[in-house]
This record gives C-alpha cells, structure tokens and sequence, in this order.
C-alpha cells in the first residue's frame, strides 16, 4: 500500500517549512498531492522524493526555484551539474530594492512576502534584506539616492527583522544571550540577524540594538542572568573600551561567553581567552557547535 503523508509530516521530514510547501506547489505545480475528505493534502513518497530533489537544487546548488523547475520537467533524471547561473536571489533583491527606493511600502512587503514564502528566513535576511541594505547605503554614499530614501528602506528592513526576533519561541532551558553595538556603533543589521540565529535555536536574546553604553551592562547581566554576550562592530573606535569592558566583565562572571563580530573584527587586536571568540560571520554554525554544546 502506499505511504501517505500530511503536509506537518513532510515539513519535518524534510526541513521544508510548510508555507514553502505550499508555495511551489500552488506557484509552480511542483507536486499534486491528494486530498482528504476534508481538503487536507496528502504527499506520496513521489511527492516527498521531488520535493527533496527541489530542496536540493534551490539550497545546496543555489538554482532559482523556476529553473530547478523546469530542469525537473524537462528530464526525469536530474543532470549531475546545474547550468551556470545569476544567484537565486537576485530578482528578488532587486525587485525589493526597486520598490524601497520608490518609497512604496505595499509592493516592498509583496516582494518581501514572497521571499519568506519560498526561503528560509536566515537565508532571506543574510542573501536579500542585508544585501539590499548594503546595496541602499552604498548608493546613498554615491550621492544616486536621497537621505528620506536611504532612511525609508534601512527602517523597512530593520522592521521586518524585529518582527522575527519578537515572535520566535524561546527555550527556557537554553543560555540566556545579550546583544549590543556599542555606544558608537550604529551599524546594527550584522547583530540582528546573528541574534535571530540563537533565536531560532530557541535562545533567549535581550537585543539592546546600536549605540549600547556600556555602563550599568555588568548589572544587567546578573539580573537577567545571561551566559553569552554577543557584541558586534564595524567602528574601530570602540575596540579598546570593549576589550577593557570584557576583561573586567570575566573577571566578574568568569564563566560567561563573548562573541565579537563585525567587519572591524579582522584587524582589530584580538584577546587571548577562549571565553571570547571572533567571527566575520561565516562561521556561526562551527562556533556554536563549539561553544553551545
């Protein structure tokens, strides 16, 4: 007899959020799933298989859902090599860029729908929202976009990040994590979405934002209990006053855990402890496999 599964199952067994399911179903007819008396759908182990070959081609071959697609219809047998192509991402950053910089807010949130509808949402932050981002700011450098442009978009993004950290479950039984730019520093898309990385992993993060003092931090820390600090920072200004702060803070808490991120953590001087670890960013998933056993 043939194997049925819901759509619950499927998102599981998988790593496909269901809504994703739903999405190249009803957009590209990726699958045809049957239907309970009650509408509910129900995958074959066929549906489950090409839905698994279309996962691998968008997330690990970096394919456009459309031209895994019709890679899939044209042959049954998937080709050993993806043709060369633009990034999956592109047309979408590009069409949320257009809309943010024509100040309309309405094609901004479709545009932006539609990413989280077909991608995972930390792939979405890092490929679409931050790359848009930097692209507005290096516009705006280049004098090509006006200031009421650059604010439009930069608070547009920054809004749907806070959204995610605000409704993300949190795990009571998981390390409790406070993060801050500090005062200096307003460069704060890097440490939102390292933030929404622990969030999603169930962690608890008091997310202070940009332009952080660092007095009165220590008591915070005792108060809420927190055992990771994550401190993020692109101005070299504040790098001396941080590395002081987090001597004195360990000397205090000898077990608490730092992470130090941000474009000026390549040439800044760098403290010999292994509470405290830098990253650029690539490395999130080494660092907590590490760290956060």
């Amino acid at each position: 007899m043939e194997s049925l599964y819901s759509i619950k199952q499927v998102s599981e067994r998988l790593d496909i959020p269901a809504v994703t399911i739903r999405a190249w179903e009803n957009r590209y007819n990726v699958v045809s799933p049957k239907r309970t008396e009650g509408g509910h759908r129900l995958y074959s182990d066929k549906d489950v298989e090409t839905l698994k070959w279309i996962k691998k081609q968008v997330h690990e071959k970096n394919m456009k859902i459309s031209d895994a697609v019709r890679l899939l219809q044209e042959t049954a047998t998937a080709p050993a090599t993806p043709p060369s192509e633009n990034s999956k991402f592109n047309e979408l950053k590009d069409q949320l860029y257009n809309a943010l910089i024509n100040l309309d807010s309405q094609k901004a949130n479709q545009h932006a729908d539609l990413a989280f509808s077909l991608y995972d949402y930390e792939e979405v932050f890092q490929h679409i929202l931050v790359q848009v981002l930097y692209k507005v700011g290096d516009e705006w450098e280049n004098g090509a976009i006006s200031v009421g442009q650059e604010h439009f978009a930069s608070q547009f993004i920054l809004n749907r990040c806070s959204q995610f950290l605000r409704v993300l479950p949190v795990n009571p039984t998981l390390p409790k994590v406070l993060a801050f730019c500090p005062e200096g520093e307003h460069h704060q898309i890097g440490l939102m979405v390292f933030s929404l990385f622990l969030k999603k992993k169930g962690h608890d993060v008091i997310y202070l934002g940009p332009n952080t003092p660092l007095e009165g931090l220590a008591d915070l820390i005792k108060m809420k209990d927190i055992s990771i600090v994550a401190i993020s920072m692109t101005n070299p200004d504040p790098v001396g006053k941080v590395e002081d702060w987090i001597r004195s803070s360990l000397k205090r808490y000898p077990t608490l855990k730092f992470i130090v991120g941000g474009s000026c953590v390549k040439d800044c001087p760098k403290l010999e402890s292994k509470s405290v670890t830098y990253s650029l960013g690539s490395d999130w998933d080494q660092w907590y496999a590490t760290y956060m056993r």
